[in-house]
């Protein structure tokens, strides 16, 4: 399986009365930096779209499916299913398999 990997910083977002409300982190845009580039190129379904210029919009494609059409944020308390989050360093890494 292919994986994407990105590292984001841990965001507190408050409610109106300066209480804690949920921590989030930014989706970045993905990239082939983002990428296990050996794994797509051996992938059944993106093998033969990882080294052409139609890969950026089907990274762009996996985003919206996995996190949201409109979101740019991933809330740490409604993490979609398959995705890891390890928060325990500064930067939390995001990773998940497609």
């Amino acid at each position: 399986m292919a994986k994407i990997t990105f590292k984001g910083k841990v965001e507190q977002v408050y409610n109106m009365d300066d209480t804690p409300a949920f921590l989030r982190i930014k989706v970045p845009e993905f990239k082939r930096s983002h990428c296990d580039m050996a794994a797509f190129r051996k992938h059944p379904k993106y093998g033969g779209f990882a080294n052409s210029d139609l890969f950026a919009g089907i990274l762009a494609r996996i985003r919206r499916n996995t996190f949201g059409q409109y979101s740019d944020y991933l809330r740490l308390d409604q993490v979609p299913e398959g995705v890891n989050v390890d928060a325990s360093d500064f930067l939390a890494i995001v990773s998940f398999e497609v």
